[in-house]
């Protein structure tokens, strides 16, 4: 698990580092890579979309906690945000930001514990769970809810999504590997999300609208898995 603070305090940050390190042996999370910024606009430099957990000042010179979110959801719409302030009413505003949480200064440890579990949960969540991507000179960040199908010709990997497509050099395996059990091979050329399977006749599928192409080597399978995908969903596409 990747975490950033961001504050302007040294003593706070330390006593965050020192909670994150006791409730990560406390709940067997393993090693916590933790980032220390002081000030929003060092967190935003070059900021990519690697943390599943963002402690947040609000008040802080500069860009503030506020502003740091505002531009951060600009690429990454998933991370955990949780603000840390002295004063309750500035977090009331966090829902413009999708934050997960707040915290009010001096944090107990008891409080931090409820929110990083939460912060937990909800980074564990299936549905969350994240495909960075490098294109070019850019990266972008996916959950797989987003992920419509991947095509993959020769050595050249598409990504079909809800923000347009994404092309890349890859491979079979490499895609394969980073991707949950919502998606199944319906042709050598296509790996679908099940969820958006909306029809299938005798030799395709229809994803999102699209008619893709189903192997005859691959029906079977594709139709014993769509059914118990449907049937887990409660008989509907979702």
């Amino acid at each position: 698990m990747k975490i950033a603070i961001v504050d302007d305090e040294d003593e706070h940050i330390a006593l965050l580092e020192d909670y994150i390190a006791r409730y990560a042996a406390e709940n067997d999370l393993g090693d916590c890579a933790v980032d220390v910024f002081h000030d929003g606009t060092e967190l935003l430099e070059n900021y990519r979309p690697l943390y599943d957990i963002i402690f947040l000042d609000i008040e802080m010179p500069n860009a503030d906690g506020m502003k740091t979110a505002r531009i951060i959801r600009q690429t990454d719409e998933h991370t955990a945000i949780i603000f840390v302030t002295r004063m309750a009413r500035y977090a009331i505003k966090g829902y413009y930001v999708d934050a997960l949480d707040f915290m009010v200064k001096p944090v107990a440890y008891p409080t931090f514990a409820l929110k990083m579990k939460k912060a937990v949960r909800y980074c564990g969540n299936a549905e969350q769970k994240k495909l960075v991507l490098k294109f070019g000179g850019e990266m972008v960040c996916l959950t797989m809810p987003e992920i419509y199908y991947i095509e993959i010709l020769a050595h050249e990997v598409i990504y079909h999504t809800r923000r347009g497509e994404y092309k890349m050099f890859g491979s079979l395996k490499s895609v394969m590997e980073l991707l949950t059990d919502d998606f199944i091979m319906c042709h050598r050329c296509y790996i679908i999300n099940m969820r958006y399977v909306e029809a299938v006749k005798d030799n395709s599928v229809t994803v999102n609208g699209t008619e893709l192409i189903v192997s005859r080597y691959k029906k079977k399978n594709v139709v014993e898995s769509l059914a118990a995908y449907w049937s887990r969903r409660g008989g509907g596409v979702v």
